[in-house]
């Protein structure tokens, strides 16, 4: 299905959208197998399609999610240093649940990082990674896109959010073992964000528990933060992605998460081709043929840090582009 013609950045463009935010729940894991993340429980197969793990040289790195058939998004700082911003030493393993049980394994072509990017205070964390080839569709039951908020979206007490991620379970180091893990959050006012850490920037949230036992950890980085409201017809929206925290699971510091929505234009701008418009009922119709479009793409050209149980340099978070 496609949109109506839409112009962006002032190029006229028909953009697809696709079926997004569906979750496809086909087996039932046991759930006293393991824990995951900080304080989660084990992840369904197919209960969050959109979930990617990120390899760097074979080995779990971040996290993703899938926005079309051939393009995820992740976080800038997962791109850190030259020899992490070489697409050729990444994969993204997709519709899996344990590790090395990926359905499709995708080379990446192109690491897109946002050019505001700032590696001292995570501010426009960021990035788009382009696959070489789309995942096939047959596996459409286990990969699906999540869809994207609109830039006005408000968070209310009626939104329903989770995290999953195959990373850490403890600040201390212990691997999940058992397949990925989720567990749900609440999403912070900002203002109650800016008295935990600071002046954080209107690009970034906070979610998590006052206990602080629901928590992202080391090797989450770049995964989703998804949501639910009602109305929404039980799509999932990527509301956030994890960026940084004071460690992993302590109280009152929650984590905290690229703010998606301020991006969405951004996102639209360099993927012309992908069903990536905010979701709306009335925006649907059918029958239409969408016509790929070659784009140009931003260079990165940043010096990252993987630092995501770091606290940034909070004065410099006033440096904002």
């Amino acid at each position: 299905m496609c949109t109506h013609t839409h112009t962006l950045s002032k190029v006229l463009l028909t953009i697809c959208i696709t079926a997004c935010g569906r979750s496809s729940t086909v087996k039932k894991v046991d759930s006293t197998s393991g824990l995951r993340v900080v304080g989660g429980i084990n992840a369904l197969e197919g209960e969050w399609p959109w979930q990617v793990s990120l390899h760097f040289s074979g080995y779990l790195y971040c996290g993703a999610s899938v926005l079309s058939s051939d393009w995820l998004i992740s976080a800038a700082h997962c791109f850190s240093r030259d020899r992490l911003s070489d697409p050729r030493q990444w994969s993204a393993h997709l519709g899996m649940l344990y590790q090395g049980s990926a359905r499709h394994v995708a080379e990446i072509q192109r690491i897109v990082v946002h050019e505001y990017y700032n590696r001292l205070t995570f501010d426009y964390d960021i990035a788009l990674l382009q696959l070489r080839s789309p995942w096939p569709p047959s596996l459409s039951f286990l990969i699906q896109p999540v869809c994207l908020p609109a830039t006005s979206q408000t968070l209310t007490h009626a939104h329903r959010c989770w995290v999953t991620g195959w990373g850490y379970r403890s600040e201390e180091g212990e691997r999940q073992n058992h397949g990925y893990t989720e567990f749900e959050v609440s999403v912070l006012d900002q203002s109650e964000c800016k008295r935990r850490y600071g002046p954080v920037s209107p690009r970034m949230l906070c979610a998590g528990v006052p206990s602080g036992q629901r928590d992202a950890c080391r090797g989450d980085s770049g995964g989703p933060l998804s949501c639910w409201a009602p109305g929404s017809e039980g799509r999932w929206f990527l509301t956030g992605i994890v960026s940084w925290g004071a460690g992993c699971g302590r109280p009152n510091l929650p984590g905290v998460y690229t703010r998606v929505n301020k991006f969405t234009t951004w996102i639209q701008n360099h993927i012309l081709d992908a069903a990536l418009v905010p979701f709306s009922q009335s925006t649907l119709t059918t029958n239409i043929q969408c016509k790929k479009i070659d784009m140009c793409l931003v260079d990165p050209n940043v010096a990252l840090d993987l630092a995501e149980s770091h606290t940034p340099n909070k004065p410099s978070l006033l440096k904002i582009a």
